[in-house]
């Protein structure tokens, strides 16, 4: 089956992304360039590492771009320009939803690039006196999956990802995705939310666009490839998922039929990309 990691990190100076990148395992890669961050005692990739891994990757290799709110909106042109076809924020100083936000919300509109937001839970990045720098907060408080409604309210073609479940606010997470079309989410990360995702992909939503919850999910993986450990991962989560559909959801429920699980794994990651409206691809 077709499978897209719609949201990944680059460590810096990786080694075997390369090899994995042309191995066929995954038809596209979504790195999300976070410059600068250490996170779980990892340091990650730079800018350029991130671009030169799109330029020698065409067509599997994506990027998302830094969004540093400490930096004028220009930025965004910028970030287009070398090549990222969308933004990743991190641990803004205050609620993703603070109205300062919003001019950099309406240029991703108007670009069309999508934005992916972390939420729930977090990483550490470091302490207060190493780390402190304009527009970068600590921990999760700021990124409530609730702080995601307003913004897609104000902005309704703005394509908004939601990164992880959202843990521990899971049940914000399926309010956002039941009452916006604009708003889907990946499911790396905290797999203690596993029940409460398999209980709802069944769920009809109300946001108007006739869909199923299981097509407002994408398969992700948020490793830290370049690392040996991290790649290896990356396989067993493909595996794990894979396995959950076909002998768990293709038993008891709608969402494991090979035609749904097609868009958790590749469909619903290649309409937000390419800006297709879910019910027009064929």
């Amino acid at each position: 089956m077709k499978c897209i990691d719609a949201h990944a990190h680059l460590a810096h100076r990786p080694e075997g992304f390369h090899e994995l990148a042309d191995s066929g395992v995954f038809d596209e890669i979504w790195l999300m360039d976070l410059s600068g961050y250490n996170l779980g005692g990892i340091r990650l990739a730079e800018e350029s590492e991130v671009l030169d891994a799109v330029k020698a990757h065409p067509g599997v290799v994506y990027a998302f771009g830094h969004l540093d709110f400490s930096r004028p909106v220009e930025q965004i042109d910028r970030l287009r320009d070398k090549g990222f076809i969308g933004l990743k924020p991190y641990k803004p100083d205050t609620n993703w939803n603070d109205e300062k936000f919003y001019p950099y919300y309406e240029r991703a509109e108007q670009l069309g690039m999508p934005i992916l937001f972390h939420t729930g839970m977090a990483a550490r990045a470091g302490e207060w006196r190493n780390c402190r720098a304009p527009g970068r907060g600590f921990g999760p408080d700021g990124m409530r999956p609730s702080f995601l409604a307003g913004i897609a309210e104000a902005f309704p073609d703005l394509r908004i990802i939601g990164g992880h479940l959202g843990y521990p606010w899971v049940e914000e997470t399926f309010h956002n995705l039941y009452y916006y079309d604009n708003i889907v989410h990946d499911i790396s990360g905290y797999r203690n939310s596993i029940p409460e995702l398999l209980a709802n992909l069944d769920r009809f939503t109300h946001d108007g666009s006739g869909r199923f919850l299981n097509e407002k999910f994408l398969f992700a993986t948020d490793q830290f490839y370049g690392i040996r450990e991290e790649n290896e991962r990356a396989l067993k989560l493909k595996t794990f998922w894979t396995l959950l559909f076909e002998l768990i959801g293709s038993v008891y429920y709608r969402w494991g039929a090979p035609e749904e699980a097609e868009k958790f794994f590749y469909g619903n990651a290649r309409r937000l990309r390419e800006g297709i409206p879910a019910m027009k691809l064929k």
